[in-house]
């Protein structure tokens, strides 16, 4: 018998990889689900085995009886289904990025202070097991100083105006759909938002930006080379460069595996997800909404909003906007 019963809004892939994680969470399970379209809605309840679908945010909320929404719907719709949630009192996880600028996301944080409910943006990146690892080499100094940061997150998909990644009234483009994760990284590993940054990119004739180049002074002195693209493949691996040593991470986004090498020494850590990766955020967000605080330490409202003011001055740097702006 489940004790913590999650809602969710939207129905589409991502909403997928949320239902097949939380069958690994104890105590856990979705009761209902919504979306624009309610035949798509029933469709995904049926294949999830997931009892109630609505044609609506509102027509879930309504009938109650939940502890927490997953909300998934494409960027712009974030704002009003998480405020929505916030209003009616029930905490809410929203798909990265919280929402797309930063004046929905202060939308947001208003309303969850407003209600009083729990809201987190669904970084599942930072609840990945094998990062308490790279923490502890990090604070034992086992790579000494951390003078660079190198990430990157690209994926090639065939230019279609009609797909949400190159629709601007969609928010589509790199940065908001995979850039976030090594700015994420970045924002993690060196404990502050960058103190110098720039971007450079190729804007498609869609309007949004299909590939970027991002580079970053952090107040710590550390620099980081960034990049995403949704028209070319970029090598998912991060390298973390020390003074002593550098820390790889393969695949760092959904992390399974880290190396530490440093002189005459390499030591390589697994640490397979219980399920595909989620599971870890969704006990995050149980454990805050059971605890009755508004945010989680470890991915803070603050940070949700230094990423979302980020990302609208690197939009600036390569002339990218979106119609509803």
């Amino acid at each position: 018998m489940s004790d913590f019963r999650f809602g969710m809004v939207g129905h589409g892939m991502i909403a997928g990889r949320f239902a097949e994680a939380i069958r690994v969470v104890d105590g856990a399970e979705v009761v209902a689900v919504s979306g624009r379209n309610r035949a798509r809605a029933e469709a995904f309840a049926d294949a999830h085995g997931i009892p109630a679908a609505y044609g609506s945010a509102g027509e879930m909320l309504a009938a109650g009886g939940l502890d927490a929404v997953y909300v998934c719907t494409p960027h712009p719709a974030h704002a009003d289904a998480a405020v929505a949630c916030l209003e009616a009192g029930v905490g809410v996880l929203v798909e990265k990025p919280l929402a797309p600028t930063q004046a929905q996301v202060r939308q947001i944080l208003a309303a969850s202070a407003a209600g009083g409910a729990f809201v987190m943006e669904a970084m599942w990146t930072r609840f990945l097991p094998v990062y308490e690892i790279v923490r502890r080499w990090l604070d034992d100094g086992r790579i000494g100083q951390v003078t660079k940061l190198s990430a990157s997150f690209g994926f090639r998909v065939p230019v279609d105006p009609t797909h949400r990644l190159f629709d601007p009234a969609l928010a589509g483009g790199s940065l908001l759909d995979v850039g976030v994760y090594p700015l994420g990284l970045a924002r993690w590993l060196f404990g502050a938002p960058p103190e110098q940054v720039a971007a450079v990119g190729v804007v498609g004739d869609t309007g949004v930006d299909e590939h970027v180049a991002i580079s970053a002074r952090y107040p710590t002195g550390g620099l980081a080379q960034l990049g995403c693209a949704v028209v070319a493949e970029l090598d998912p691996v991060a390298v973390m460069t020390g003074t002593e040593g550098t820390i790889e991470i393969p695949d760092f986004w959904g992390a399974e595996r880290a190396t530490l090498r440093t002189t005459g020494e390499e030591i390589v850590e697994e640490v397979p997800h219980r399920g595909n990766g989620f599971e870890y955020q969704i006990e995050e967000v149980m454990d805050c909404v059971r605890s009755g605080v508004l945010e989680s330490h470890r991915m803070p409202h603050a940070q949700s909003l230094e990423m979302a003011e980020l990302c609208d001055r690197l939009r600036r740097d390569l002339q990218v906007s979106y119609p509803f702006e």
